[in-house]
């Protein structure tokens, strides 16, 4: 079976101007992947192909929540808002916004439930639903972050659209901005590797089983790195279905 999520050519023309406007073909391909390898819809805005300048892959709160269903082992979750004051509620109700969530996911079989907090001030995105609704806004950061943590093997490195929104506010002004800092290099050797396992790859099983372990070793290397590997997996796959296609004894 094919490691790539395959869209019809309507499917791809709506996705490419509705969901992913602006994504090159490869970047479609590598959406694709994540589509595939989370399992979640993008018609159903689980998941989204953000592109400014470089595309990244965002999901949406509705996306966490299915992956964790699909596990078996979510057992229900709580959020909490408070104010300056500190002092929990089940419900906010007052005008200003709370100056924080708190989300608690109970996981069965684990032995303490999985809390994250989240302050308004450090994800106010300070436009659109933030300004409309920002306990409900603040309350979907902290799941995000508890679900995250709660079932780290299924939803390290998602995050949602409503983290990232205020990361993703540019403000211009008229100084020079200091230099950020470089992302991580990530691992050569693992980089290494991978290309020469995907090279080495002469079936979709095998390509298939190269991908997931480089799911497993993601956090080795940096997103440049990653995406590469992707780029060349899904490559060598369409290579591989091409000629097989040409060959319709390649099965025999």
């Amino acid at each position: 079976m094919s490691a790539i999520t395959q869209w019809t050519a309507d499917q791809q023309k709506l996705i490419s101007s509705t969901i992913a406007p602006g994504c090159t073909p490869d970047e479609l391909k590598l959406f694709a992947y994540a589509c595939q390898r989370t399992g979640l819809d993008p018609f159903s805005k689980q998941i989204y192909a953000i592109k400014r300048g470089k595309m990244t892959i965002q999901v949406g709160i509705d996306g966490l929540r299915s992956i964790a269903e699909r596990t078996g082992q979510l057992d229900g979750s709580e959020t909490f808002f408070c104010g300056p004051d500190g002092e929990w509620k089940d419900v906010w109700l007052a005008k200003e916004p709370p100056a924080a969530a708190k989300t608690i996911v109970y996981r069965k079989g684990a032995s303490h439930p999985f809390v994250a907090t989240a302050r308004f001030d450090d994800f106010n995105a300070k436009q659109n639903l933030w300004l409309k609704m920002p306990a409900v806004m603040i309350g979907k950061c902290s799941e995000c972050a508890c679900l995250r943590k709660a079932f780290p093997a299924d939803l390290s490195g998602l995050y949602s659209v409503d983290e990232m929104e205020q990361a993703e506010t540019v403000t211009v002004t008229a100084t020079n901005a200091p230099a950020l800092p470089a992302a991580p290099a990530g691992d050569a050797k693992v980089f290494a590797a991978g290309k020469a396992a995907i090279a080495k790859c002469s079936t979709l099983d095998e390509l298939e089983a190269v991908t997931k372990r480089l799911e497993a070793r993601q956090n080795d290397l940096s997103t440049e790195q990653y995406q590469e590997l992707l780029l060349m997996a899904v490559t060598k796959e369409d290579a591989m279905e091409a000629k097989a296609e040409a060959d319709p004894f390649a099965d025999d």
